[in-house]
């Protein structure tokens, strides 16, 4: 352990704040041995700094392997570079790029005039990210992480033996003026020194002229360090130049790179694009749903359905006034048919679109499904009656005033209304339609001429180097060689436009439709929407589960190693107590300590109906029982919370079947929601109720925050929580492990003097 004694130790430790830039010691330490490298040689030493910052044992590991370049983030870069370069400095190797082409490269170096290096040959492997993230194939997740590394830790890194040679590799240290270069805007600077992580390996057996400096800050800059420099440097200068240009001189190996990265960039300018419609479209639809939610908890919508209804009572009044019975007849159908559409258009007013365009998932789709239920009990509480009071109030006005008025007339009004109607919206909806048709059209053929006038720009351009070639003086390998460059450059844009129109084809293919059994039509958006969605549940899912999983172990081991240590702690309280019977001392320290211990050991006995064993069986389990657990797990929290807990005379009498480690859970779990929210309520009376009828159902309920309707479905949503920092699965899982048994977690009714009941029951067959 050493203790700082100059206080520009600990500024070298603590570096700045912000993160972005490694300390000193970081710099310094990180990567002693090569481990970012595809199987990479065993390290030889276990480098371990911790900076222990309080005297309570804590500390921060200040080279965690974590924070360094794994073999993971070397194998994800965007392109590698990895070969030998023998004793005159030649270098031959593998060049793989975006993960899509491997070339086997040459690179010669003439600096020597191809002598015998001093500094020796060496093996050299190096990744590279692309700097901006709309040219690279790295996940936004890997790329994120990768480009925080490097901007740390970015550099080539030069080892001896496996043995970090400093500074070599430090961000700040760019011995081969590759930034230089860059600021430079040289069309061969291509690289950047902070986008780039590898090694370079040496050996004292081929590079034992590589001399360190006395104070270990480096080689000695004598003829073979010299040469080890300039090697390099030829070599990124030539990998520029041969891989990563697109102008008129980049050679034939740079298509694939260049061809590669304006195909992401496309991509990247079109999702961008979608992403931007998606999101404005997004937005709307979330405007429109929160307006409905707000206008239906006000109570907002029966009104002005119940002020439609005034008025045109108030209409119906004034049909009184007119003496003509046939006129006073009409004007009562007119009146109804005007309610009727103001009711009509209202209630369209008030509909939310489904959404286009983008995706519903989490919130947003549980916001959705709330506002279809609300829709559909708003039909049955507000719209219908509403048309069922229209038909009273003609009825009356018939009555009152003596008039006959024909029901067949009457009925006709209506179907020539309701045909009106429909008429009108399927028309605009054709027009909409035959539009789109027409757009996608004239984009299709503006693309197919576009293409074939690139495609004829081409060939003659192609056609036109005709005349700056000397047929007489060529070769018939060099005519070959020629023709295939020429043919080369005519096919590259036709399989380009082979491709484009490709996709533009499977896209229009992908437009269909089909008519099932109940005459109703699916439509391929529907099936994308679909698979779009369980797609996200599912990756939502794996996130989830390796969560618990890795939970879970840690529950489990930590019960594994407590009852060992609790079974220690068990013999040396009974040598304690032996001690404490004859020494009075003793007795009061043995007592606080047992007692103390117990109420530990308690709380480690009631893991044992969570865990899950290996042999367990159905069993019919008394629900006294699980209070009496519930009491012993939650009691000193109730007590704090002044929380009541009680039961009735049903649930004293009932039972259930099953697996306690399948039960238990899920009352702990509800349990612990309904104290949390008791405690958030700020009540006075805070109580938890549990009850049993006779089918077999337990509820659960509690007098704390009420549930908002638009929750009511999405709290056993996996992620769902209203809770600070709540992770959203405690509901969600306890419902799947009762599933998985034949019973079901719902929210109830309810019940007389709750806000809240949950009921355990069997799932119907």
């Amino acid at each position: 352990i050493v203790s700082p004694v100059d206080d520009i130790l600990n500024s070298d430790i603590d570096g700045d704040s912000g993160g972005k830039e490694a300390t000193k010691i970081e710099k310094m330490l990180m990567g002693f041995h090569n481990t970012m490298t595809i199987s990479h040689p065993e390290p030889l030493l276990n480098i371990v700094f911790r900076d222990y910052r309080s005297n309570d044992d804590t500390y921060i590991d200040l080279i965690d392997k974590e924070h360094f370049f794994t073999s993971e983030d070397f194998e994800q870069a965007d392109h590698h570079f990895h070969g030998f370069f023998d004793e005159y400095g030649q270098f031959k190797g593998n060049i793989r790029i975006y993960h899509e082409k491997n070339f086997e490269h040459i690179v010669n170096w003439s600096g020597n005039s191809f002598n015998l290096t001093s500094c020796g040959p060496f093996e050299i492997n190096l990744a590279y990210v692309q700097g901006d993230k709309k040219h690279s194939i790295m996940a936004n997740e890997d790329y994120a992480r990768v480009t925080s590394k490097s901007d740390k830790f970015g550099g080539l890194y030069i080892y001896k033996d496996n043995i970090r040679i400093l500074p070599y590799g430090d961000s700040d240290y760019d011995y081969l003026e590759i930034e230089k270069r860059r600021s430079k805007h040289a069309g061969t600077a291509f690289f950047s020194y902070r986008r780039m992580f590898g090694v370079i390996s040496l050996s004292q057996k081929d590079n034992f002229r590589l001399k360190e400096k006395a104070g270990r800050e480096g080689f000695i800059e004598d003829q073979a360090y010299k040469n080890l420099r300039d090697i390099l440097k030829n070599f990124f200068i030539q990998l520029a130049a041969d891989f990563f240009r697109d102008d008129m001189k980049a050679g034939p190996k740079a298509e694939v790179w260049a061809t590669k990265r304006n195909e992401l960039l496309s991509s990247h300018r079109a999702l961008e694009k979608r992403e931007k419609q998606a999101r404005v479209k997004k937005i709307k639809f979330e405007t429109a749903l929160n307006s409905f939610f707000e206008n239906n908890g006000s109570g907002l919508i029966e009104q002005d359905i119940n002020s439609i209804l005034i008025n045109g009572e108030q209409k119906f009044n004034n049909v009184y006034s007119i003496k003509n019975p046939d006129i006073a007849s009409q004007k009562i159908i007119d009146i109804e048919s005007q309610i009727r559409d103001e009711i009509n258009i209202y209630k369209r007013s008030v509909l939310v679109p489904a959404p286009r365009g983008f995706i519903i998932r989490g919130e947003l789709k549980e916001d959705y499904n709330t506002y279809l239920k609300a829709m559909t009990e708003l039909e049955t509480r507000c719209f219908q009656p509403a048309i069922d009071r229209i038909d009273k109030l003609v009825e009356r006005a018939i009555n009152d005033y003596q008039i006959k008025i024909s029901k067949r007339k009457r009925l006709e009004q209506a179907v020539d209304f309701i045909s009106v109607e429909a008429k009108k919206i399927n028309i605009e909806k054709r027009k909409s339609t035959q539009q789109v048709v027409l757009d996608i059209n004239k984009r299709v053929k503006e693309l197919t001429s576009e293409l074939m006038i690139d495609l004829d720009n081409q060939i003659r351009i192609v056609k036109d180097k005709f005349k700056h070639i000397s047929v007489e003086n060529e070769s018939d390998l060099d005519l070959v060689t020629k023709r295939n460059e020429l043919a080369a450059e005519i096919t590259a844009v036709s399989e380009r436009n082979t491709n484009v129109l490709d996709a533009v084809i499977r896209q229009l293919e992908g437009i269909y439709w089909e008519k099932d059994e109940n005459n109703n039509y699916i439509t391929s958006e529907q099936i994308t929407d679909a698979l779009g969605e369980e797609l996200e549940v599912l990756r939502d899912r794996i996130h989830a589960d390796v969560e618990l999983s890795q939970l879970g172990l840690a529950v489990s081991i930590i019960h594994h190693e407590f009852n060992s240590t609790v079974r220690s702690i068990r013999t040396s309280l009974r040598d304690l107590k032996a001690w404490s019977e004859i020494n009075e001392d003793l007795d009061g320290v043995y007592n606080n300590i047992k007692v103390n211990f117990e109420h530990l050991d308690g709380y480690l006995n009631l893991f044992t109906p969570l865990n899950r064993r290996l042999q367990r069986k159905k069993e019919e389990i008394n629900l006294l029982e699980i209070k009496s657990f519930l009491i012993d797990l939650f009691k000193n929290r109730m007590d704090r919370h002044e929380i009541s807990f009680k039961h009735t005379n049903g649930y004293s009498k009932g039972k259930l079947y099953g697996f306690r480690s399948s039960f238990y859970p899920v009352f702990v779990n509800v349990i612990d929601n309904a104290i949390y929210w008791l405690n958030e309520s700020n009540i006075g009376n805070k109580t938890i109720r549990l009850h049993a009828d006779d089918s077999g159902a337990v509820y659960i309920s509690n007098n704390g925050s009420e549930i908002d309707a638009r929750d009511r479905e999405r709290i056993f949503s996996l992620g769902f929580s209203r809770k600070q920092n709540g992770r959203g699965m405690g509901l969600h899982i306890s419902n799947e492990a009762l599933e998985k048994i034949g019973y079901k977690l719902s929210l109830d009714e309810p019940r007389d003097g709750s806000t809240v009941t949950f009921k355990i029951s069997m799932v119907e067959e």
